[in-house]
């Protein structure tokens, strides 16, 4: 009788201690969960806040969301995407700048800044934008290139900023990029803003820029020659001024009439290859673009790098004079045809292929 009142008397406390081992072992499986939970929080946390940059490009192809965090478009692989760095990271996804569309934090990659700030295509924030806008289909994509586009599913609407026959340059992301005309619903006119524009081109010229207080001066004595303080004060002018220094796209799409130019616009050339370095330093000081056409045989690009001048081609070792009968006589107006060409190819591929060529001594 004993056994079997000591036996009802432990089966509640045994079941008691089995209910609290078993809740013990609930709350600390919840709060190891909960732990777990909140250290997973904390390295995505970090793993959103290390991802940012203010640029970055897709993965893959991606997902482009609205505020609402819905699918409205794509983005394609390898695109770059210009962040907003005023936007408040509070949750994982990045706000693109001006614009109210995001990409998930982990569908893009950080990009180094000098990418986009080397992309010759950012000068087209000097141009004047058309007394126009475009207005797109529902659906339409925006091309950086043949490859990298933004692709939305709602219409929008951009100013023209270049026109060509079958494609419109607009800005979106801090991008100029291109809408198709097939996109195109709309072309709406503006009002004239009346803002004076380029109609002709003046083309500085420059070759040699000296020290005229050293035995440059006595080296170089041709009225090209110019001492380096002079052609200082005219870049200086130029600048102080307000003048754009176009690239050579800049010329392109301007002489083809795709592009409007501030009034105050100057092409500046250099020619050769001879004395450049001071020419360089000066345009680096005042930020002012130039060009210098190369003589291949004469020097290495590479000898000449900056943000503020590009090289294109006056020739391998077509610009020696007294070759053939002429004003210089230089070879390109007499040496057979193979010649001329092998010559003007290893020029071209010297130069990364440049289409934008400037004849030797200007015969032609």
């Amino acid at each position: 009788m004993k056994k079997k009142i000591i036996l009802l008397t432990l089966i509640p406390l045994i079941l008691v201690f089995i209910i609290l081992c078993i809740l013990y072992i609930h709350n600390f499986n919840t709060e190891k969960k909960e732990k777990q939970r909140i250290l997973q929080e904390e390295i995505e946390r970090k793993e959103i806040l290390n991802n940012y940059n203010t640029y970055v490009k897709a993965k893959k192809n991606i997902n482009l969301y609205d505020k609402n965090y819905n699918i409205v478009g794509k983005i394609s692989k390898g695109t770059y995407i210009t962040l907003d760095d005023n936007y408040k990271i509070d949750d994982k996804y990045y706000k693109l700048l001006d614009s109210d569309y995001y990409v998930f934090y982990s569908d893009v990659t950080k990009t180094e800044i000098e990418v986009l700030d080397m992309n010759e295509y950012k000068t087209y924030k000097n141009y004047i934008p058309y007394d126009e806008k475009v207005k797109t289909n529902d659906k339409y994509k925006l091309y950086l290139n043949d490859n990298d586009y933004f692709e939305v599913n709602e219409p929008g609407e951009f100013s023209t900023i270049i026109k060509s026959s079958d494609e419109y340059g607009v800005e979106f992301n801090n991008h100029l990029v291109y809408i198709k005309n097939s996109d195109v619903n709309e072309v709406i006119q503006l009002e004239n803003n009346n803002i004076e524009t380029l109609k002709s081109v003046a083309v500085l010229n420059y070759h040699f820029t000296i020290d005229a207080n050293s035995d440059e001066r006595r080296e170089c004595v041709q009225d090209i020659c110019i001492p380096e303080t002079q052609v200082d004060e005219q870049i200086k002018y130029l600048k102080e001024n307000n003048f754009y220094s176009l690239t050579m796209r800049d010329l392109y799409l301007f002489l083809n009439d795709q592009i409007q130019l501030p009034s105050k616009s100057v092409v500046i050339t250099i020619d050769d290859g001879w004395y450049v370095h001071r020419m360089i330093n000066i345009l680096n000081k005042y930020q002012m673009s130039g060009t210098l056409f190369l003589i291949g045989s004469l020097a290495s690009p590479n000898d000449y790098l900056s943000e503020y001048l590009e090289i294109h081609s006056h020739s391998w070792d077509l610009h020696t004079p007294n070759v053939c009968r002429g004003e210089h006589g230089g070879g390109i107006l007499c040496l057979d045809e193979q010649t001329i060409l092998e010559d003007l190819k290893k020029s071209r591929e010297s130069l990364n292929n440049t289409t934008v060529f400037c004849f030797p001594f200007y015969e032609y």
